[in-house]
């Protein structure tokens, strides 16, 4: 019985998580810390379930907003990159550092309304190097 009601909640995980399009965000020691939720029109969320920023889109960018109306960087091809356009966070298929083995995501809680966002800033030469400031760090900074 233990079994049946195991593989039963199972496929019931494997039915949700199917159609969900998150892509996991890696700090710079390699640990999935945040994630990019698609299905949730392109939230933030830390790994426990915190919603924290969201994407949009403004021209040819992607930009990093923080629910509290904050600009607070760019994501392109992978990698979010601060105003000063050093790397706070990458895809796992986007760094070339070791990444670890991701932990079991908590529940997503429920997500604030979106402010008015404010003009992007002009974007910097993006560099290659990884900022002083941790991934957790520069998500929660917009948090409302």
């Amino acid at each position: 019985m233990k079994t049946f009601i195991f593989t039963l909640l199972a496929s019931i995980s494997l039915t949700f998580s199917a159609g969900a399009q998150q892509v996991s965000l890696y700090d710079r020691e390699g640990e999935a810390r945040a994630y990019i939720d698609y299905d949730q029109e392109r939230t933030i969320f830390m790994w426990d379930g915190t919603p924290v920023a969201f994407l949009e889109k403004d021209g040819s960018d992607l930009a990093i907003f923080g629910f509290d109306g904050s600009f607070l960087g760019w994501y392109e091809d992978g990698t979010i990159y601060d105003k000063e356009g050093q790397i706070v966070g990458a895809r796992k298929d986007a760094t070339i550092r070791i990444t670890r083995m991701e932990r079991m995501k908590g529940i997503q809680k429920m997500t604030p309304i979106r402010p008015i966002t404010p003009i992007t800033p002009i974007q910097p030469i993006l560099k290659s190097s990884w900022s002083d400031t941790p991934l957790a760090e520069f998500l929660y900074s917009g948090k409302k």
